[in-house]
């Protein structure tokens, strides 16, 4: 059975994040769905609720309004690269990996904040590849949670084994977040690999939403 992500063991992990070991494959564990919220003072105009933009052909779920996709990283390469003039960051998480569960109402706050010019997406990383416990097999668990947390994004399901993605992008532990610019060009790759953020980790507080906002203003910029 293909190795699980899990939680590093020690106060290092406590606050970086979750990495890769060997381990069989659990359930999937029921995400804490009374993680915080965060209120976002949107710099544009609230909107109405509306359906996450979708991925063709992804198997998709909806619930009071949220939606999920099932789909791999090609297909979210292909959405970043339609997504004309605006700024998508792309957040890697689980829902065993309790670092991840601390920041995703930041994601969700950056959404509501920027809801013209920021396209937030949640990649979720549960599915180890086991034929047992299959992508959709997390659905109901994952989509209380993304109700809960109101995550009007757009919300991806890995349909690849966390282990093969883990390799394919050179990454060690989640959370990590990806940020491309208007152009469809990564950026910015956010993790907790080394101390450059601190003991604490990189925070979408302190880390991410500045980032985004220096990059809107170098978009603003008038051209001389």
């Amino acid at each position: 059975m293909s190795p699980q992500v899990l939680c590093l063991f020690g106060s290092l992990v406590l606050f970086f994040g979750c990495s890769q070991e060997g381990s069989t494959a659990d359930p999937p564990v029921e995400p804490d769905t009374t993680a915080q919220t965060v209120d976002a003072s949107p710099a544009e105009p609230a909107t109405k609720k509306q359906t996450a933009p979708a991925i063709p052909g992804a198997q998709t779920f909806e619930q009071d309004g949220i939606t999920a996709q099932i789909a791999n990283w090609e297909q979210l390469q292909e959405f970043i690269g339609s997504q004309d003039d605006k700024i998508v960051i792309v957040d890697l998480w689980s829902s065993w990996c309790e670092p991840c569960l601390r920041e995703f109402p930041h994601l969700v706050a950056l959404q509501k904040k920027y809801p013209e010019k920021v396209v937030c997406v949640s990649f979720n990383l549960n599915y180890d590849g086991s034929k047992t416990y299959p992508p959709e097999s997390s659905r109901e668990e994952l989509m209380e949670f993304y109700t809960k947390q109101d995550a009007e994004i757009v919300n991806l399901i890995s349909s690849t084994p966390d282990e093969d993605l883990y390799k394919k992008l050179d990454l060690a532990s989640i959370p990590a977040a990806y940020v491309y610019g208007t152009d469809g060009k990564l950026q910015k790759r956010f993790d907790n690999e080394t101390l450059a953020y601190g003991q604490q980790g990189f925070t979408y507080e302190e880390h991410i939403v500045p980032f985004i906002d220096e990059m809107l203003q170098q978009v603003q910029k008038p051209t001389e």
